[in-house]
């Protein structure tokens, strides 16, 4: 495509004039916002682009030389800025009062808007995305449809994973933790050669790269999660979906923090339903349990739409009966063509709501209920959403692929006298979600393991955080998330705020803080520690290996451990002793299991009291405390 008709395609009126009497000859054949990637007959575009909590800007000037260096025929920078660097006449640098969303409109036109080319299906709102983006990917697989993926856990083309700009994933280094079977305590094992995605949401850039990427590789369907700060920085401008799914509006305030108001939030949210025009073409699924299902239905207005739902009765889609159980959740579906059954192991009522807007997906689609049916069983993990790591799985077994398989998500010689779940409820919302799903299903105690992020979280946040678990928990173990640039013990104190104030009342006294790690206190109080620590059942370990440990070797029959706020992350982020950060890597879902395959270890130990922490002897615990290695 000719570098003029490009701009011009995209609606750059001016820019297209120039360059066509200016480099009427120059011929562009991709869009970069990576320097470091890009090839010759590439425009690059200056964007930021996200590297965890880090930004690198495309203006600096060692990206653009880089771009320079590498064959970039234009460049696409923010109008104002100081580029730094000295551009040669033969490339044109194109200035853009958004030069994101420039950026994006020029990638549609080159890609070819390649949603439109699949039947494609955004997921937005608070709280269920990922879950329901997994589970209508399992749908239409079953339908046949070669599915792709865009969301939190990964991006991907069935089993193969995706980078940002839509290539194959395929690492480059080593990974040190290859066949480790856990981590180690007080220790980081470096970080490398492992996928992970940084944004749940990429930019509008990205968007069209990813989705060309699976349509130039014979995909016929994708799913996009949305969040609501992607959505309001334009990564869903360009969009093309046929069916847009809205979930909820809920409490998040890591993203409430990104808007003006909580209205504003919602009006993002609720965005892609505005932009839902052809009658013929697109659909919407909207939750009617929700306080914002008014908004939403309006927002839809201009497109057919089906609803679903477990408390309102004229729900399209609703559940007729509900059983649960901390092993597997049983479902009778009511809907416009007839009623179905579906077991699944996603576990508590507000994964009812993910499997019900999975089903309206399906109905929308004309699919047989049997087939959508199947579709949602065949989901059977959903990397740390509601994930019990000791469930008993039919996962495929034959061939390198099953054994595989077999060996990342289950263990059938794991002990299953209680589950352990490993969730991402990392706001107060969805800790609070999480810990009455379990109590409903059926959990007799619930011990709580979780710690909040450093820098990305608040003090108040984690407050509400703490008061959440304390209410709703019978153990609750504080510990390390990702501290990153902060003290792990300022934000155990964060947490720690929430809980009541007759906790501390009686302890006002004490030279020391009871509620803390006890290496931060001298050896002489640690008695004292520990007797607060283990008549509230309130614990703080900040070494996570540890807490898991603590949790799974304390449980009993009837229990329920939940490991808190990490799910599929396996990497924690902790300062690196100088100005930044080191990943380290950290699974604890890993965890989990190997703690798991240890227990019969524990059980031989007949002298052992475990009902309590720190175990100790039957007739003297409080002087014996057991240090895991």
């Amino acid at each position: 495509m000719f570098l003029s008709d490009l701009f011009g395609m995209a609606a750059e009126v001016e820019a297209a004039q120039m360059l066509a009497e200016e480099f009427g000859d120059v011929f562009a054949t991709g869009i970069s916002e990576v320097a470091d990637d890009v090839l010759p007959g590439d425009v690059y575009c200056c964007v930021e682009r996200i590297h965890g909590l880090y930004t690198t800007d495309g203006h600096e000037p060692e990206e653009l030389e880089a771009a320079l260096a590498n064959g970039a025929i234009a460049v696409v920078a923010l109008a104002g800025n100081e580029l730094g660097v000295d551009i040669p006449d033969s490339v044109p640098v194109i200035w853009a009062e958004d030069a994101d969303e420039l950026s994006a409109r020029l990638a549609a036109v080159y890609y070819d808007s390649p949603s439109a080319a699949m039947n494609t299906v955004a997921v937005a709102g608070t709280n269920g995305k990922t879950t329901v983006s997994w589970l209508i990917r399992g749908v239409l697989e079953q339908a046949g449809e070669l599915t792709g993926m865009i969301g939190s856990i990964e991006h991907a083309l069935a089993e193969h994973q995706l980078q940002p700009d839509g290539k194959l994933w395929k690492s480059q280094v080593d990974d040190p933790a290859a066949g480790r079977e856990c981590s180690s305590p007080f220790s980081l094992v470096p970080y490398r050669g492992r996928y992970s995605v940084e944004e749940t949401t990429p930019n509008g850039l990205q968007m069209q790269q990813l989705l060309a990427g699976m349509r130039d590789r014979g995909a016929t369907a994708a799913v996009v999660e949305c969040t609501a700060a992607g959505i309001a920085g334009g990564s869903a401008d360009w969009l093309q979906p046929n069916i847009v799914v809205y979930t909820d509006t809920g409490d998040n305030p890591a993203e409430l923090q990104l808007f003006e108001s909580k209205q504003e939030y919602v009006d993002s949210t609720l965005e892609l339903l505005r932009c839902l025009k052809d009658p013929q073409q697109q659909r919407a699924v909207i939750n009617a349990d929700d306080e914002h299902f008014a908004a939403a239905a309006a927002a839809a207005g201009a497109v057919p739409r089906i609803t679903y739902g477990i408390n309102n009765p004229a729900a399209d889609v609703r559940a007729e009966s509900i059983s649960l159980t901390l092993w597997q959740t049983t479902i009778i579906v009511a809907t416009p063509i007839g009623r179905l059954e579906i077991i699944t192991n996603l576990v508590g009522r507000h994964n009812v709501y993910n499997v019900l807007a999975a089903v309206a997906v399906g109905v929308l689609l004309n699919l047989p209920l049997a087939e959508i049916g199947a579709g949602i069983e065949a989901v059977q993990v959903i990397p740390g959403r509601c994930e019990v790591v000791n469930n008993v799985l039919d996962l495929p077994l034959e061939g390198e692929e099953g054994e595989e398989l077999q060996q990342q998500q289950q263990q059938p010689n794991l002990p299953r006298d209680f589950p352990v779940v490993v969730d991402a409820a990392d706001t107060p919302q969805r800790l609070a979600a999480v810990l009455d799903a379990l109590r409903e299903a059926g959990a007799e105690r619930i011990f709580t393991v979780f710690g909040c992020d450093g820098v990305t979280t608040t003090g108040e946040m984690r407050a509400r955080m703490g008061e959440v678990a304390h209410q709703r928990s019978d153990f609750v173990i504080l510990t390390n998330s990702s501290p990153r640039l902060e003290d792990p013990a300022d934000i155990i104190q964060d947490i720690v705020a929430g809980w009541p104030n007759e906790m501390f009342e009686q302890y006002a006294a004490y030279v020391y803080n009871v509620f803390q790690d006890q290496t931060r206190a001298p050896l002489w109080f640690e008695p004292f520690l520990h007797s607060a620590q283990r008549r509230w059942k309130r614990h703080v370990m900040e070494d996570r290996f540890q807490a898991i440990r603590a949790a799974i070797g304390t449980a009993a029959p009837g229990d329920v451990v939940l490991l808190a706020g990490r799910g599929h992350r396996d990497h924690v982020e902790h300062f690196d002793g100088e100005d930044g950060i080191t990943r380290g890597w950290f699974d604890d879902r890993v965890e989990a299991r190997n703690a798991l395959s240890k227990l019969e270890y524990l059980y031989a130990l007949v002298n052992l009291d475990r009902s309590e922490l720190p175990w100790g002897k039957p007739d003297d615990a409080k002087t014996v405390v057991v240090e895991f290695d």
